[in-house]
């Protein structure tokens, strides 16, 4: 049933309370008036003076009760996409083809946030250290796992980043394990950093359901290929220009926390 309310809203100063409003209620029946004029009387048993004000506490926050996003690292590299940083909680995505350089962006990230529990099920431990070590991450934060039985320790390392490549590998568990990962970033402050991989149609392999789900989604492509650079649009540009050495290009696909822009990022050791 409508309620006719009344004010619509009022501020409230230096009290800890969600948003508040009024109705106007009879103390001697409980007949409530909806009309904007409040009658001498009550309408339904005529006690004079007998419409009161209650108040209705809001199931919904007002908007300077709610925290500001926090931030932690900025990660000077990823500074055109994100300038403020990657928001505690937040989880990103990596999606690309096969050589695109979706592993070292990950791990040259993650290890900048500060210590990651790697989850390398595509490669495998010691060749992911190695691709690692080649991008440039600072691999001494990188703390390795060949399967998924490690997140059992999650709550012994408590780290900054967690690192899965890629999330195809998790096969059945695929869901229940993205699903679990990202409740931990949120409820923790910390980040979640996912590799996927693109079928040659460009979409994600076994489906896009985790794509929608994360806080970014980065489109990862070579910045080079045995022709030269690639040219590729970056940040407000409107014309092409080729890609710088070193770098792989990411595109912001979909994105909660920053604009659907695109740079270079360094993917090898030196850059």
């Amino acid at each position: 049933m409508p309620l006719v309310l009344k004010p619509s809203l009022t501020v409230i100063e230096k009290e800890d309370t969600r948003a508040r409003l009024l109705r106007w209620v009879c103390i001697g029946c409980g007949h409530e008036w909806r009309g904007k004029k409040i009658p001498l009387r009550c309408r339904r048993c005529g006690v004079k003076g007998g419409y009161a004000p209650e108040e209705i506490e809001l199931i919904g926050t007002r908007s300077d009760e709610l925290p500001e996003l926090q931030y932690d690292v900025v990660v000077p590299e990823w500074t055109p996409l994100l300038p403020r940083g990657l928001p505690l909680g937040a989880s990103i995505l990596l999606r690309g083809r096969p050589g695109a350089g979706k592993s070292r962006t990950a791990y040259r990230l993650a290890a900048q946030l500060g210590t990651v529990m790697a989850f390398g099920i595509e490669m495998g431990t010691v060749l992911s250290l190695d691709t690692a070590r080649n991008a440039g991450a600072n691999v001494e934060r990188i703390i390795w796992y060949g399967d998924m039985e490690g997140l059992g320790e999650l709550e012994i390392i408590d780290p900054a980043a967690v690192v899965i490549d890629s999330i195809q590998k998790l096969r059945q568990a695929r869901r229940r394990t993205v699903d679990a990962l990202m409740g931990w970033a949120k409820n923790r402050g910390r980040n979640l950093v996912l590799v996927s991989q693109l079928s040659a149609d460009g979409k994600s392999r076994y489906g896009e359901d985790d794509d929608f789900d994360v806080d970014m989604t980065v489109d990862v492509s070579p910045g080079r290929t045995d022709r030269g650079p690639c040219k590729a649009l970056h940040g407000l540009e409107e014309t092409k220009r080729p890609c710088a050495p070193g770098c792989c290009h990411a595109y912001v696909a979909k994105s909660r926390v920053c604009p659907l822009l695109a740079c270079d990022i360094p993917i090898v050791a030196g850059y």
